[in-house]
């Protein structure tokens, strides 16, 4: 439960639709103050949206938080604009990039992507200092997604499956499956503190794979880049693994899962 008084200083609220889940986030002054979540709705299922949003803090009135919608599903963002309006009254602002504290000339409209452009500024508001003028965002969810900016302009990035989707493509998954039908997935966790490059058996060894591999993924991609741009990058870790996937890296990147929710929070009071 939250302590009533840090629900006194809320600043708004923004909502992350993706690909497997929704979030929602409260911010006060000092950071988040409380986040929900819940799957997201298969195609055609939007109903399955009003008992979530019937749940969003009812002793709050959250029609009166301006708020920011950032959705990478685009069949989903009107389905959640629509049902926004009418359990809490008011519109929710689209993310836009117009007034980022950095460039995304490079890119038409919408061609770069809400999330990528939201961890963006999340870091240029959190971690400039440490990170300097160049770095990578490595976004560890349902895919893993690394954006670069370099000297203020946002070049792009690489796009590859995530590390529970990879590990699930082994045997179309039933090899995991098959070992423990009690799990509820296809890995625990817990499993991810205890994985070694070299995997003795099968079910450590495709974890192994899956996570070991999209870690020297993202560490070869920042490599390149920095190759391709002749100058060195910082690394910035966010999303729902990389708490876990962070001790796997060199150099102690440091972590920011949330990064996405600042970035919407940095549009929503610019």
């Amino acid at each position: 439960m939250v302590e009533h008084s840090l629900f006194a200083d809320l600043l708004g609220v923004t909502v992350k639709a993706g690909v497997s889940r929704i979030s929602v986030a409260l911010h006060g002054s000092r950071g988040i103050v409380a986040i929900r979540t819940a799957p997201t709705p298969v195609r055609g299922n939007g109903e399955s949206l009003e008992p979530f949003l019937s749940s969003l803090w009812p002793a709050l009135s959250l029609g009166d938080l301006p708020g920011t919608l950032v959705c990478v599903v685009p069949d989903l963002a009107p389905l959640l604009s629509e049902g926004w309006k009418r359990h809490f009254g008011t519109t929710l602002r689209p993310f836009d990039l117009s007034r980022a504290p950095f460039s995304s000339g490079d890119y038409a409209a919408g061609a770069l992507g809400a999330d990528r452009g939201a961890v963006i500024w999340g870091a240029v508001v959190r971690h400039a200092s440490p990170l300097g003028e160049s770095f990578m965002v490595a976004d560890f969810g349902t895919h893993t997604v690394t954006t670069v900016l370099c000297r203020g302009r946002v070049l792009g990035g690489a796009i590859m499956p995530g590390v529970a989707l990879t590990i699930g493509a082994v045997g179309a998954g039933r090899v995991l499956q098959g070992q423990d039908s009690s799990r509820r997935g296809l890995f625990e966790r817990s499993e991810l503190r205890e994985i070694v490059a070299v995997g003795r058996g099968t079910r450590p060894g495709i974890l192994a794979g899956g996570v070991l591999g999209g870690v020297s993924a993202v560490e070869g991609l920042k490599s390149r880049a920095e190759r391709e741009l002749g100058e060195p990058l910082g690394l910035l870790l966010t999303g729902g693994l990389s708490p876990l996937l962070a001790r796997f890296f060199s150099g102690d990147p440091p972590v920011d899962r949330q990064l996405l929710h600042y970035g919407a929070r940095g549009f929503l009071l610019a």
